[in-house]
Order: structure tokens, then C-alpha cells, then sequence
């Protein structure tokens, strides 16, 4: 397996980019793969076994279990996190952290610039980016926004080169720059005038969330009525029971659908509006139609094209890590991108499972190399996880 310095040596002088999927946020955002039915939620939702009305109660659930816990505005005091979410804020501060040393190493034959393109909705890189900012203050965080009192986003804010020239203007270098971009939207963007607005207090967050606990409660006091099958379904989608209930490890397929059939002969009115209410959010569902407003889709469609241009430059490294390849688009772009003789993809899987389901949907080609292998035993219990990649990154073995 390439070790660690042999790995930098591999990225060094190139263009580099990371894709980056839910996998990195593990810990503090549930995973989306659902063992029992061998598949991920996302696919789920995109089922044909489920009919409109099924799917809202899915969305209900996808709401509660993944989209409400992504919305992080501080980083919570150390006896606020539990063991598992412990190394995961660690961990992204640590990958910026590791970003910004590689760029200061880089020469100044072309600009000081690392592309982050990821799928999550979550705010745990701008929370890593707002720490490490003052202790790097010739660094150049870009999340594609601009602004004072209000900040929008636009993908023409992408390609920009900083420098800093010193107070006399007596010489000029490129200062790191890090590009977040965030190809299926935020929970921190709003619509505003046809704009995409960067927004703390994001109300139709807010009313979904509240939208969220009218219906739980709605459900949870529908408790008594003496039909078992319906007080189960109540049971299984309390808000304080959901995450159990869906990672539950004998869950079966039909007893999700029975559950849902049953809240649904008590709330589906409820459900509707709920779904109706969610399509206004600014974040790609995993359906054929991305979002519901134009202005959303317009700029999805510009960030795909910007990770595809950047995918077909020389010298040109893609890092993939915690990403399933769901997203059709985004496959299909990674997939044209091999022909590129320039580019070299580095996929660090979690496990042999998910190295043997990535092959499976990108294709064997020489331009990927997998980290770990999973070749030798010794590999084969080694874990992709974000401290093996960051253990590369920073030159640890």
C-alpha cells in the first residue's frame, strides 16, 4: 500500500481536488445506509415500491433522522459530545488543518488552490473554516459567498487567486486558497430575489423543524387507541424512538411500509403539507428532479460543471472520501474524467464492501488506486476512515 510520504509526493504540484460525501460526518450525522435492507435511504426515497403518499412519511423521516441534525451553528463544549462525535469535529479541523500545510509547501508556479466539492448539507466545514481562520490569516477560506450584512452565493465567486503584496507592495505571492463547494445545496441558503442567500436563520428550516414536532406530537397522542399494528407504527416513529427504529438490525422492508401505512390512516394530511413545506428547501433530494426552484437547479448544474472542468485539467488529482456515488450526475461526470490520461483518482473506502461497490460503479481503470487495497490481511483490517485519510495527509504512517 502507498505509504503516507509517498502519497504526498504523489499529490504535490498538482491540481487537487476532494470529493467528499456523509461518510465524513459519521458520528455526528447518522450514516444513510440502512443494513437490514442493503441499501441506503437515499434509495429508498427513490424507490417505485413506494407510492406519493408513502414517500411523504419517508420524508418525515429523512427530515428528522438526517436534514435536522445537519444545521451545526457552534461547536458544542467537550461535555456536550458523546464519544462519537468527539473525533468527527477533531477530524475536520484536522483536515483543513492538513490542506493548508500542503499549500504552503506548494511553489508558486500556479495558484495556491484545493478544491472541497461535497454532497452534505451540514455546516462542519465552515465550523472547521471559522476556527482554524484566525489561527491562518493568510489563508483564503471560500465557501462561494459574498457580502457584509447579507452574503450570497454564486459560482462566479469560485475563481478568484488571492495574494498578498506586504504594506509597501513589495513583492506579491499567492496565499492558500480552500474552495468549498456545496453541490447539493445547504441548510445555511435561502432564495432571495432570484439569488441564493447565505442565511444563519434559515426560516423555512425553522418551520419545517417546527412542522416536524406538531406532527410527532400529533402522532405520540393518538397512543390508546387499542389497534396493536397502529400503536407499533406510533411507537416506532416517536421522535425519541425514530433512530433506533430505522437501524434497528431485524427492521424488514415490509414492516417499514406496514408502519407507514398505519401513520398515514392517522396523518396524512399532515405528511402532505409537511412534504410540500420540505420541497421549498434549498438542498438536492435524491429524486430525478433535484430541486424545486429554478434558481437552486441553475446553480447545481454550474457546480457540476466546475467540478468536470476541473477534472479535466493536467496534473490533476481527485480524492474521494465517505462518497457512495449516489448521485447519478456526479458518477456519470467522475466516470468521463478517466479517459483524462492527466488524472489521477485516489478512493479511500471504509471497508472491502464499499471498495467492491465503488469499483462496481465507477469501473476498474488505471487512473484509480483504492486506499487501503484491502490485498493483504493486513490491509483488510485497516479502515478508511477520515484518521486514515488524515494520517496521509499529514504524513503519518
Amino acid at each position: 500500500m502507498l505509504n503516507s510520504s509517498d502519497f504526498l509526493d504523489e499529490i504535490n504540484g498538482k491540481n487537487i481536488s476532494f470529493l467528499i460525501g456523509s461518510g465524513a460526518s459519521v458520528g455526528v450525522i447518522p450514516t444513510l445506509w440502512i443494513k437490514p435492507f442493503s441499501q441506503s435511504f437515499e434509495e429508498l426515497l427513490t424507490s417505485e415500491e413506494y407510492n406519493e403518499e408513502q414517500k411523504n412519511v419517508l420524508y418525515y423521516l429523512w427530515f428528522n433522522l438526517w436534514i435536522r441534525e445537519t444545521q451545526i451553528l457552534k461547536i458544542p463544549n467537550k461535555k456536550e459530545l458523546d464519544e462519537k462525535q468527539k473525533p468527527v469535529f477533531r477530524n475536520y479541523e484536522r483536515f483543513i488543518a492538513n490542506l493548508v500545510t500542503i499549500l504552503n509547501h506548494e511553489g508558486f508556479d500556479k495558484p495556491k488552490r484545493i478544491n472541497i466539492f461535497t454532497t452534505n448539507y451540514d455546516t462542519l466545514f465552515e465550523l472547521a473554516f471559522d476556527k482554524l481562520a484566525s489561527e491562518n490569516r493568510l489563508t483564503f477560506f471560500n465557501d462561494g459567498s459574498r457580502g457584509f450584512l447579507k452574503k450570497y452565493v454564486s459560482s462566479e465567486n469560485y475563481y478568484i487567486t488571492a495574494a498578498h503584496s506586504g504594506i509597501t507592495d513589495g513583492f506579491r505571492r499567492s496565499i492558500p486558497t480552500i474552495n468549498l463547494v456545496k453541490l447539493h445545496g445547504s441548510v445555511t441558503w435561502k432564495k432571495n430575489n432570484n439569488m441564493i442567500e447565505m442565511s444563519l436563520t434559515n426560516d423555512i428550516f425553522k418551520k419545517l423543524r417546527e412542522k416536524a414536532d406538531k406532527i410527532n406530537e400529533s402522532i405520540v397522542n393518538k397512543k390508546g387507541s387499542g389497534n396493536f399494528a397502529l400503536e407499533q407504527a406510533i411507537d416506532f416513529f416517536a421522535k425519541e424512538n425514530i433512530e433506533q427504529s430505522i437501524f434497528r438490525d431485524n427492521l424488514s422492508e415490509d414492516e417499514l411500509k406496514d408502519h407507514i401505512n398505519e401513520i398515514n390512516s392517522i396523518a396524512k394530511t399532515e405528511m402532505g403539507e409537511f412534504k410540500a413545506l420540505y420541497d421549498s428547501l434549498p438542498i438536492v433530494s435524491p429524486t430525478k428532479r433535484k430541486f424545486s426552484e429554478t434558481v437552486f437547479e441553475q446553480h447545481y448544474y454550474q457546480m457540476l460543471r466546475m467540478l468536470s472542468f476541473e477534472l479535466e485539467k493536467t496534473k490533476n488529482i481527485l480524492i474521494v472520501f465517505g462518497f457512495s456515488f449516489a448521485d447519478e450526475h456526479i458518477l456519470e461526470i467522475v466516470r468521463r474524467s478517466m479517459v483524462n490520461p492527466h488524472l489521477k483518482i485516489y478512493v479511500i473506502a471504509y471497508d472491502k464492501e464499499s471498495k467492491e461497490k465503488i469499483e462496481k460503479a465507477l469501473g476498474k481503470g488505471t487512473s484509480i488506486e483504492f486506499l487501503p487495497n484491502f490485498e493483504s490481511k493486513e490491509e483488510s483490517e485497516v479502515k478508511g476512515n477520515f484518521e486514515f485519510l488524515n494520517n496521509l495527509l499529514g504524513g503519518k504512517k
